[in-house]
């Protein structure tokens, strides 16, 4: 029984072309002679002509992309952003950042030179002579005002945003 399977197996590469040049040449050899082998190769060879015509490969239904189409649209996508992003790891490294710039910027006062020889580049400046009610007046005021709504306005809107998407959730 085993030796049939093992001839079988060796016609089946024979047939399918997937045996090296010796065994093709033994395999016929024994093909040609063998009793056996004859009759084995033959129900083979009928099987593998047979096999392209009673076979039909399997196409998809016609509606299958469309079926997959709607199946991947009833799924909920989890928004990615609030589940990956840790806000307090962000406010760390922005005071990190904040505290490298201080430090650059405290260091570069400390080692700048203040020569008398040498220009200003700043007049100095006098407080006491600034005279702020030229800048405050009744367009400076207006303005004030107008910005200070329209950023109460955006405030606002995003303030709604949040509980309606709050609330959708």
């Amino acid at each position: 029984m085993e030796q049939n399977e093992e001839i079988e197996r060796q016609i089946w590469e024979f047939i399918d072309g997937t045996c090296n040049e010796t065994d093709k040449v033994r395999i016929s050899t024994l093909v040609a002679t063998d009793a056996v082998w004859i009759q084995l190769y033959n129900e083979l060879a009928i099987l593998h002509s047979m096999i392209p015509e009673h076979l039909e490969t399997e196409q998809p239904s016609m509606r299958f992309t469309q079926n997959v189409m709607e199946a991947v649209a009833t799924t909920q996508i989890a928004p990615a952003t609030k589940k990956y992003i840790n806000k307090s790891i962000i406010r760390g490294i922005a005071a990190i950042f904040m505290i490298m710039l201080t430090a650059i910027f405290g260091y570069a006062l400390a080692t700048a030179h203040n020569d008398t020889n040498s220009t200003n580049l700043l007049p100095k400046l006098n407080l006491n002579n600034l005279n702020f009610n030229r800048f405050i007046n009744s367009n400076t005021m207006m303005l004030f005002i107008a910005v200070n709504i329209v950023i109460g306005l955006v405030f606002f809107d995003t303030m709604l945003r949040r509980k309606r998407t709050q609330q959708t959730h």
